[in-house]
């Protein structure tokens, strides 16, 4: 991958595993200083998120750099955070019920 690609691709990484959490994003522009996208929120706003070597910005939250596109998404979206918190509390709860049956032996 050569230099210029380094900031789309990770960030388009990033997003994609977003994917339940967000209804879209689409690629603005990219250079081999920063990428920029446009991610529409479960809420249906539109938040352009920057990436740089100092980390993910978003139009909304002024200078302050994130260093997780997760942590961003949480900060501008409260639908994002409620529903990556009750797919984190199935999958633990999914988790839980296959190792009850396990217990006591050994």
């Amino acid at each position: 991958m050569s230099p210029s690609e380094f900031y789309i691709k990770e960030l388009q990484r990033a997003l994609s595993e977003q994917a339940l959490f967000i209804r879209a994003f689409s690629v603005t522009s990219s250079s081999s200083l920063q990428a920029i996208v446009s991610v529409t929120l479960l809420e249906g706003n539109n938040v352009t998120v920057i990436l740089t070597n100092q980390g993910y910005h978003a139009d909304q939250s002024g200078a302050t750099p994130f260093e997780t596109i997760e942590d961003l998404l949480q900060s501008v979206s409260p639908l994002y955070a409620q529903k990556r918190q009750l797919a984190l509390l199935d999958a633990l709860e999914k988790w839980s019920s296959h190792q009850l049956p396990n217990q006591g032996q050994g």
